[in-house]
């Protein structure tokens, strides 16, 4: 992924090089942490004005440590894309396959540059499959929560085998219906089960923020009523699953989930599924969409999962690393959620 943004940035600043004084540019490296500079110059060079106020710079400096996260930002938006539409040439729906491990299929779009792409190019979560590989095993029961178009799902339906089964919940329709396409390629109808639903903490229906135009489709998150709706996205109504009221083969051995800052929302209606089966959690946790989304802080939602005996360890190298108390959090990170009463991951 970092390889691909890198050389499109390349590829721009030779295209938009002689409009800019690049003099001016603050000196950084492709992964400096960012400054105030930074995503003022962010917004010129990708966007061609300057930043609405000083609220999103700080949104964005609490998004982003690097300028590589940043510039990912920005070339993903939809406002880029329309800006900018003679250099999205895979901006059309472009569906291939990958072939997984095992000889497994997965259909991607190549027009979704950070995960369609990102998969063909075996750059996408590799910490996050290499850490699955090593904790799911035939037979084993897991959750997909925030499935996009499947390469866990997938990955998952390979490891836990014939009498193993995989739930998918994934609401944004473009990516559920390449992940059924992949679980009809695949045969895995018998071990896989998609719900085209988001989950919560209650049953019922919400609206999914979803962009109009964008190179990410993994971006699309739940509406907290009350909360404006950014320009160039739309309102999707989607239904949502509650766990603890849905009917599921137990134990749950592994839960993934990234559902884009309403983590605690799906978790909170799983009380009871997790005080039975204490399942390990591998979880994103993103700060600004956590308080967008849930009306959680990082540190919170770490702290209302310690008081259900769940320790967070940052993922490092695919494997659980340093402890994590989510108060000195900058930028998106992924975690493992460990119960106290897990001796061992393998």
């Amino acid at each position: 992924m970092s390889t691909f943004l890198a050389g499109l940035a390349s590829r721009l600043a030779k295209l938009f090089g002689p409009r800019l004084k690049l003099q001016h540019l603050p000196q950084q490296t492709t992964t400096a942490e960012i400054t105030h500079d930074h995503i003022t110059w962010a917004y010129r060079l990708f966007l061609d004005r300057e930043p609405e106020n000083e609220a999103v710079i700080t949104e964005k400096l609490h998004s982003w440590s690097t300028t590589q996260g940043l510039r990912a930002d920005f070339m993903t938006s939809s406002e880029f894309q329309q800006k900018n539409s003679g250099l999205g040439r895979t901006i059309k729906e472009t569906i291939v396959i990958k072939e997984l491990d095992k000889h497994a299929r997965l259909f991607v779009d190549l027009s979704d540059y950070v995960i369609g792409l990102g998969i063909v190019q075996d750059a996408y979560e590799v910490e996050e499959i290499h850490l699955v590989k090593q904790l799911v095993r035939a037979g084993d029961i897991v959750l997909d929560i925030g499935a996009n178009i499947g390469l866990f799902t997938i990955t998952l339906a390979n490891l836990v085998g014939e009498h193993g089964h995989v739930y998918a919940f994934e609401p944004l329709p473009r990516n559920a219906n390449l992940l059924a396409r992949s679980i009809a390629e695949n045969k895995f109808a018998e071990r896989i089960t998609l719900e085209k639903s988001a989950v919560g903490a209650i049953p019922g229906h919400m609206h999914l923020i979803t962009p109009r135009i964008t190179l990410n489709w993994g971006g699309p998150y739940l509406h907290r009523p009350g909360t404006d709706v950014p320009t160039g996205h739309d309102l999707l109504e989607v239904p949502i699953i509650q766990l603890d009221a849905y009917s599921l083969r137990r134990p749950i051995r592994l839960i993934k989930i990234d559902i884009e800052g309403a983590e605690p929302l799906a978790l909170r209606g799983a009380s009871q599924l997790l005080e039975a089966d204490k399942p390990i959690i591998l979880s994103e946790i993103n700060p600004v969409q956590l308080e967008k989304v849930s009306e959680c802080s990082a540190f919170a939602f770490i702290e209302e999962m310690r008081s259900r005996g769940y320790i967070c360890h940052r993922l490092e190298h695919g494997q659980p690393g340093a402890l994590v108390s989510g108060e000195y959090i900058d930028g998106i990170i992924s975690v493992l959620f460990l119960h106290q009463q897990t001796k061992r991951i393998k």
